[in-house]
Order: structure tokens, then C-alpha cells, then sequence
């Protein structure tokens, strides 16, 4: 029993007394390897397929097609319709007789998407598209015929129908501040060539470069991003003019363009109850009746005029002036205020009549910039629905194009605020102008689906061969012949 108890006692001290062995002084040099990922055996050609699970994802991607296309339909392809077309048409005076071969319906939907498709607009880009997608065979001088004073009216009371269903663009990050008001409006203007024929109903201003011009007048929602409505004049028609024709209704904010400079105008909109914000002109020199920051010896400068005073040193000012009103006689007192722009070292300077209570400089300069959506609007117009580039000599088939154009311009916005709603994203992500530039492609199945046909494969490919085919035929085969001497 002792020596049993011995020989454990010294085991024990043998195995504390050995040493530990001593830490690496250096890593090790070799690195692990990564572990293998696992790969996926291939299935074996008889092993049989869960087709529960292959049904559930077949019925989950039909979920999703079918959500898109409703809102496709809601957003997009309700803003103009057969039934509401085809009674337009005769009340318009479209159809002169029973209607044959060449509907109302085709036509308009034709007119509208042929204005993102070719730049050179006229009555072939309309029968091309006729010809080719809607699969209408008429001769083209029967498509010219169509263009006239019921065509102009048909499209321009589309236009007004598709304006009014045409969706907000959301809101906006100035939506909290702007919920008083019953709308933001901008208008802006644009001038079209013509046709010298045309220059005893649309004379130009500048006669010794273009003897025959219109001009477009635009109104736009800049919180919604929508055109609203818009009429067409002559260039000699002043845009003051224009837009006092249009009225002025309480509690709304019209963002006035520098172009618009007019003290009358002002006093309008103020006597009507509503609001404006306007750049003021660099020759603008009104009276100052109170100063409220950024002008040294505030108290001197009342009385004196605003060219007369001495501005703090890279500090925004504000005060109130009193402007002339020529027209009229009398005068109107408005806010001006001054943004100091570092980088230019100037002045950005505007008038309102927003109180200053709730509207700080910084937040009306914010404000003003948001006029930008009327120029995006404008160059969506002119450069993606061609609104510049009409070739007729016809008066009505000038309105019917340019009415055209402008319904193009509704369908582009309504298909980007109904992306943006499919998408979950604000509709501010998504440029006027890219989708302008996509609208070429996006024309072919927009159209059949607005035509409620299927395309198959093969019904795909027959149209690629008949839009070269009959799209893109000789109109002047003579010529051609006679010009590049072709075999006969």
C-alpha cells in the first residue's frame, strides 16, 4: 500500500517538473485551406422532378406578370380607350362617313407613338406604323386624308382626357412645406419652324430668318411632374398675354420664369388670391419700405432704392419693396430676397410674396429650382417626342401633330410614374430624359398591348418582315432609278 502510494507521489512530480513547450515565435508560413464547396450533383436523367415546387414558382411568376400588366393597363393603357375614341371620333367630325378600314382608335394610338419613333414627322412615319405594327394595309394617300380639322380635334381632346387620368408623380421633399396649396404651376413656351405657306395664319417675329412660326404654351405641375394643358399660337403672341388669358386661381403657387417679368402680373396674382416666386431682372430698381437682414443701416436704406443699398459682406438679404405698375398706374409691395452664391460671388435675387415667417431665403431658392421639372418636361418635347420636326404645310394636320406630340409626352410620363409605383421607388429617380430615350424601343410592344393582341414567336417575327417590308419600301422608285442607275 506505501509503495503503491510512493510510486503515484512520484509520477505526479515527474509530470509537473517536465517543462511546457515554449509559444511560436513566428507565425506559420503555410495557410489553411479553404474548405472545398460543396457542388451539387447533377440529376440523373431518370431521377423525376419535384413538380409541386415547379408548379408553386410557374403560379408565382404568373402572380407577377399579372400584377404588372394591371398596373400597366391602370396606369397606362386606360388613358385613352376604343369605346371612348371611336365616340370622339364622331363627335369630333373624324369620320366624315361610315367608318371603314382605317378606325379612330389605330390612328390616334399611331399619331401618338410615331412621335417618339422617327424625328421627321409627317403623315409617312403615321402610315408606316399603321402598316407595320397595327397591321393596317391602306394606301398612303388615304392616310393623308385622314389628317384634317377632325384629326386635330380628336387628338387635342385626347390629350385633355389623358392630362386629367394622368397620375401624380408622388410626393416631393418639399411636400410637407407646400401642403396649403392647392397646386405649384410653371409655364414656359417654345417656338416651331414651319412651313412658309403657313405664315399668313402663324406670322414669325423675325421674318428675315423664318417666315412661318408657332409657338407652344406649356402649364406643368412641378409637385405632381405633369403637363396640364397647353395651347398653341402664333409667334408673335405674347406668353403674358397667354398666360393672363389662363386666370389665376386662390391658393395657388405659380413658379414665374425670368421671361415673365411683369409688376402687373405680380399685383394679378396677388389680387387673386394666390402666391408667386419669380427671379427678379438685374436692372430692377424698386423702393425699399422695410429691411429685415443683410443691409447695413436698415433704417437709412427705407425710402431708398434698391440699387442704392449696401449689402452685408457674403450674407443672404431680405427686405420689402415697392414696384411700379405700368400698365395700370399703380404699384404693388413685394418681398425681395438675395441668395449669395460663394462660388459665383453674386447674388441670386427674387421676388414673392411668401411670408417670411415661414419661408426662409435658403428655402425659397430650394423652392425655385424646382421649376427645373417644366424645362425637363420642354426637352422631353422637343428632343424625344419631336415636337420640332413637323413637315407639313397643312394647318391641321399641324395641330393634329403637335397635339400628337403632347399625348406622346402624357404616355412617357405615365409609364415612368407607373415603373417607378411597380418598383417601389419615388418617381424623382427615373429621368424624363432616358426615358425619352427609350421610348423608340418601347413602342412596338406598348402598341400591341394597347391593341389587346398576343405576340407569339412567329407572329414576332412576321412583324420584323413586314415593318421592313412594307415600312421601309421605295416611295419613288422612278427616281431611285433614274438617280443611282438600278437595273430595271
Amino acid at each position: 500500500m506505501a509503495q503503491h502510494t510512493g510510486c503515484t507521489a512520484t509520477n505526479a512530480s515527474k509530470k509537473a517538473s517536465r517543462p511546457r513547450n515554449p509559444p511560436r515565435s513566428r507565425p506559420r508560413t503555410t495557410a489553411r485551406r479553404a474548405p472545398k464547396a460543396r457542388r451539387r450533383k447533377a440529376p440523373t436523367e431518370g431521377k423525376p422532378v419535384n413538380k409541386r415546387m415547379e408548379r408553386s414558382r410557374r403560379r408565382a411568376a404568373g402572380r407577377r406578370q399579372k400584377r404588372a400588366y394591371q398596373r400597366l393597363s391602370k396606369g397606362v393603357l386606360s388613358l385613352v380607350t376604343r369605346p371612348e375614341t371611336e365616340a370622339l371620333a364622331r363627335k369630333t367630325g373624324y369620320y366624315q362617313r361610315e367608318p371603314q378600314q382605317l378606325r379612330a382608335f389605330e390612328f390616334a394610338l399611331c399619331c401618338a407613338l410615331s412621335a417618339v419613333v422617327e424625328a421627321k414627322r409627317g403623315f409617312a412615319s403615321v402610315w408606316r406604323l399603321l402598316g407595320s405594327l397595327a397591321q393596317i394595309e391602306v394606301a398612303r394617300s388615304a392616310v393623308t386624308q385622314r389628317f384634317g380639322a377632325g384629326s386635330a380635334k380628336l387628338l387635342e381632346e385626347l390629350f385633355v382626357n389623358a392630362v386629367e387620368r394622368l397620375p401624380a408623380g408622388g410626393p416631393s421633399e418639399l411636400r410637407a412645406k407646400l401642403n396649403d396649396f392647392h397646386e405649384v404651376l410653371a409655364q414656359d413656351g417654345t417656338v416651331l419652324q414651319l412651313s412658309p405657306v403657313l405664315a399668313a395664319l402663324f406670322p414669325a417675329t423675325r421674318t428675315n430668318v423664318v417666315d412661318a412660326a408657332a409657338k407652344v404654351h406649356v402649364c406643368a405641375d412641378v409637385l405632381g411632374r405633369r403637363i396640364l394643358g397647353a395651347t398653341v399660337t402664333g409667334e408673335r403672341e405674347s406668353e403674358l398675354v397667354e398666360l393672363s388669358l389662363q386666370g389665376f386661381t386662390a391658393g395657388t403657387l405659380y413658379l414665374v420664369d425670368l421671361g415673365y417679368t411683369s409688376y402687373d402680373l405680380l399685383r394679378d396674382i396677388q389680387q387673386a388670391g394666390g402666391s408667386v416666386l419669380m427671379r427678379l431682372k438685374e436692372n430692377a430698381n424698386p423702393t425699399v419700405v422695410g429691411v429685415r437682414q443683410g443691409v447695413r443701416a436698415p433704417r437709412q436704406a427705407v425710402g431708398r432704392k434698391l440699387a442704392d443699398l449696401e449689402y452685408c459682406q457674403k450674407q443672404d438679404f431680405d427686405l420689402d419693396a415697392r414696384f411700379r405698375c405700368p400698365l395700370e398706374g399703380t404699384t404693388v409691395e413685394m418681398r425681395v430676397v438675395g441668395r449669395w452664391d460663394a462660388k459665383a460671388k453674386c447674388y441670386h435675387r427674387y421676388v414673392t410674396n411668401l411670408p417670411a415667417e415661414t419661408w426662409g431665403v435658403e428655402e425659397l431658392a430650394t423652392l425655385y429650382r424646382q421649376r427645373w421639372i417644366i424645362e425637363l418636361l420642354m426637352k422631353l418635347l422637343k428632343s424625344h417626342c419631336h415636337l420640332d420636326h413637323l413637315d407639313t404645310a397643312n394647318p391641321e394636320a399641324l395641330r393634329t401633330l403637335i397635339y400628337a406630340s403632347l399625348l406622346a409626352a402624357v404616355i412617357l410620363q405615365s409609364l415612368l410614374v407607373t415603373a417607378a409605383k411597380s418598383a417601389g421607388i419615388p418617381p424623382e429617380q427615373i429621368s424624363f430624359l432616358t426615358v425619352g430615350v427609350a421610348a423608340s424601343l418601347l413602342v412596338v410592344p406598348l402598341l400591341w398591348l394597347w391593341l389587346d393582341r398576343e405576340l407569339s414567336r412567329d407572329e414576332l417575327a412576321a412583324m420584323m418582315l413586314r415593318a421592313i417590308a412594307f415600312g421601309c419600301c421605295d416611295q419613288n422608285p422612278g427616281r431611285t432609278r433614274k438617280n443611282h442607275a438600278l437595273l430595271s
